[in-house]
């Protein structure tokens, strides 16, 4: 009789690490080119939330979570399409791991790439973090048989002996002592001849050719409560006997039936029962028979039909719902099936036919962009759905992600940290994977692999983006605008970008060449042909040819941004002025911002915001605390600390409701209530909208 006790430790339970940040990055791998046959698969492996797959040709495709280069050289954070991995060929047996993936070649030889946490590569992490490239693993040959966990491989070789490198805090390789990691392979000693091997998080485990299995690593151990009772040596397992092959915590025993034990987790454990325990001896699932194949909850048969069991909050368990499956059910979705993985969230299943099939989540499109969260068994595809990417919205608490131009979530799974809506045709991302920014287009796909600290946006086709070294610019391909450096930059307008040398300020033309030397204290944009300036404390404006259009002599300036007038301050007090320098409005208001084309412009006088015309007549009366620029024919004003959309009568077109409202652009503008955000159109209403979440 196995014993159940309440597990009491919360981090018993497998931790995900940061799993929900795993996304956000751009360039797409070498996916199956349009004039080639679809591959056909033989092998199929994945853990945690990437896939790979083996060809006839012994090619290795990957999909899924690529934040730690587990896909190989792609910058693409996630694929939902597979991808051929570069730089490996002949392979015959696969295997993956948390963030890094393992190839054996037909000559015995271990391939890896990805992360190199912990030494998983065989490589040691002071000296080398990552490798997108495929390497060969030194110092182990002739393997026949291969299993990753998230931090650590175990090999299998020919004469039946078991090789282990990678993390080993909890003598997870089974070699006789505890280290940080091991990062070069090193032998089991204390085991008989081996047929079979698995790794689990945090436990290795091998089947000799008696059928005993031997344990070491993490195992639990419970009296009251449960704890990890680490072991660095192998023990034999009593009670699993007459073994053949494992999986996490299952068994399939000669005789084709399953024995399962450990954390009875939404039903996981099979038997019919969802009490939240560990079981520490096997359990037979009577149900089960002929079994070939287990990969956690799932079970394959010799006839190639798949049961299923257990969690199924992401539709893991495929049938199609999210509804807790405590004891074994056969699939109908789905049959012919030689191989299956699992995924922490998706399952992976190869057909006979060499075709692969998924389910599982797809909340973020992991599968496809289906509307659907839960998708039962469906093809993989091979060909990425033509998306236009439109606006920038948050997909959750700390991510980003983007409408297309019908106002639909876009499901790509890709996870930015931020995001900036799009300038001539590209958007600047940060990416979640390294922190870095990039740019994308409107399909989604990179502009071009290059990764950058700070970006500003694309204007005239070129961006200011920053580097270690300092700011630099670029063209739409990637390629800098010339070899100089700055110490900071502002984008370009009517042929001219500020830049900052040596604390001046000078302007650079479109060709990479200094058009105007530095020589000011502080500069803006141009504007209508003018730039202000600021020189000996004191604000003017130039022209392209850095001569002064109107003589410095003002306090603070804006811009000339639409009908030839900018605002300026003189003696404490604002107005505005035309390109002669004359006074369109003498100096009268506390503050000023610059005129719309709709002809008014946010004034302030007497602590409140109002809009002035061209006269300095108020034609909407100073009663906002806050009152931005007319776009598109429309301003945002606040009172009493909220947000409302004004028409350039004055007449409100919304409530004061929002928080936070963004100036229009294509006619919807980013609005912002205390419990909802997402865009307004241009009669007020919501054109997208999402519920505020918080961490």
């Amino acid at each position: 009789m196995s014993l159940r006790l309440r597990l009491t430790i919360a981090r018993l339970m497998v931790p995900l690490l940061g799993i929900l940040l795993f996304g956000a990055c751009a360039q797409y791998a070498e996916n199956a080119d349009a004039n080639e046959s679809k591959p056909i698969f033989t092998d199929v492996a994945g853990e945690y939330y990437h896939f790979l797959a083996l060809d006839t040709d012994g090619n290795v495709w990957g999909w899924g979570t690529n934040i730690g280069n587990q896909l190989g050289e792609s910058d693409q954070s996630y694929l939902v399409v597979p991808a051929k991995i570069k730089g490996i060929g002949d392979v015959k047996l696969i295997s993956a791991g948390y963030g890094h993936s393992t190839a054996v070649k037909k000559d015995g030889t271990v391939w890896k790439w990805g992360s190199n946490a912990a030494g998983a590569l065989g490589v040691d992490p002071d000296k080398l973090d990552f490798s997108a490239k495929p390497m060969q693993v030194q110092g182990i040959d002739h393997v026949q048989a291969i299993a990753d966990s998230a931090y650590y491989t175990f090999a299998l070789k020919e004469d039946g002996t078991v090789w282990g490198w990678g993390a080993n805090e909890k003598g997870q390789l089974g070699i006789g002592r505890f280290s940080a990691q091991e990062s070069q392979p090193v032998q089991i000693q204390s085991l008989p001849r081996v047929t079979a091997i698995y790794a689990t998080f945090n436990e290795g485990y091998a089947v000799t050719s008696d059928g005993n299995v031997w344990r070491w690593g993490a195992a639990l151990k419970c009296d009251s409560v449960c704890k990890e009772a680490p072991s660095a040596e192998p023990v034999r397992f009593e009670g699993l006997s007459s073994v053949q092959s494992l999986s996490d915590e299952i068994a399939i025993l000669q005789d084709g039936t399953v024995a399962k034990w450990g954390i009875n987790y939404q039903g996981s454990l099979g038997t019919g029962s969802t009490e939240y325990a560990y079981f520490d001896d096997p359990e037979r699932l009577p149900s089960l028979e002929n079994i070939v194949k287990v990969s956690k909850t799932h079970a394959l048969t010799k006839e190639g039909q798949v049961w299923a069991w257990g969690r199924n909050d992401y539709g893991q368990v495929g049938d199609g719902t999210k509804k807790i499956t405590p004891k074994p059910i056969l699939l109908t979705g789905i049959d012919q099936v030689i191989d299956i993985t699992s995924g922490e969230e998706v399952i992976v299943a190869l057909k006979q036919d060499g075709t692969l099939y998924e389910w599982g989540s797809n909340r973020n499109g992991e599968i496809s962009n289906a509307g659907a969260d839960i998708l039962p068994p469906t093809p993989v595809p091979f060909t990425v759905p033509s998306v236009n990417y439109a606006l920038p919205i948050p997909r959750d608490p700390g991510t980003w992600t983007f409408l297309d131009e019908k106002g639909n979530v876009i499901k790509d799974n890709q996870l930015y940290l931020r995001v900036k809506p799009f300038s001539e045709g590209k958007a600047a991302v940060q990416r979640a994977s390294n922190n870095l920014w990039t740019f994308i287009k409107t399909d989604g796909k990179p502009a071009f692999s290059d990764n950058f600290i700070i970006v500003k946006d694309f204007h005239q086709d070129r961006a200011g983006v920053k580097l270690q070294d300092g700011w630099h610019f670029v063209r739409t391909d990637g390629k800098p605008l010339n070899q100089d450096r700055y110490t900071n930059v502002d984008s370009f307008a009517n042929g001219l970008a500020p830049v900052l040398v040596n604390g001046k300020w000078g302007y650079l033309g479109l060709d990479g060449k200094m058009k105007i030397k530095p020589q000011f204290a502080a500069a803006q944009r141009f504007e209508n042909g003018l730039a202000a300036v600021q020189t000996n404390g004191k604000w003017g404006f130039i022209d392209s040819t850095g001569r002064f259009a109107v003589k410095a002599q003002y306090a603070a300036a804006g811009a000339f941004a639409a009908i030839q007038t900018a605002p300026v301050k003189q003696n404490g007090k604002w107005g505005f002025i035309d390109k002669s320098g004359a006074w369109k409005i003498k100096p009268r208001y506390e503050e000023a911002k610059s005129f719309s084309n709709a002809g008014l412009a946010p004034v302030k006088l007497n602590g409140k915001w109002g809009y002035a015309d061209l006269s300095g007549k108020l034609v909407i009366a100073a009663q906002y605390e806050d009152a931005s620029t007319f776009q598109e024919g429309l301003a945002s004003v606040k009172k009493n600390g909220l947000w409302a959309v004004i028409q350039q009568t004055g007449k409100a077109l919304t409530p004061f409701q929002f928080t936070e409202i963004q100036q229009y652009q294509n006619h919807v503008a980013w609005a912002v209530t205390k419990t909802d955000n997402g865009y307004i159109d241009m009669s007020g209403k919501w054109y997208f909208k999402m519920k505020i979440q918080k961490w």
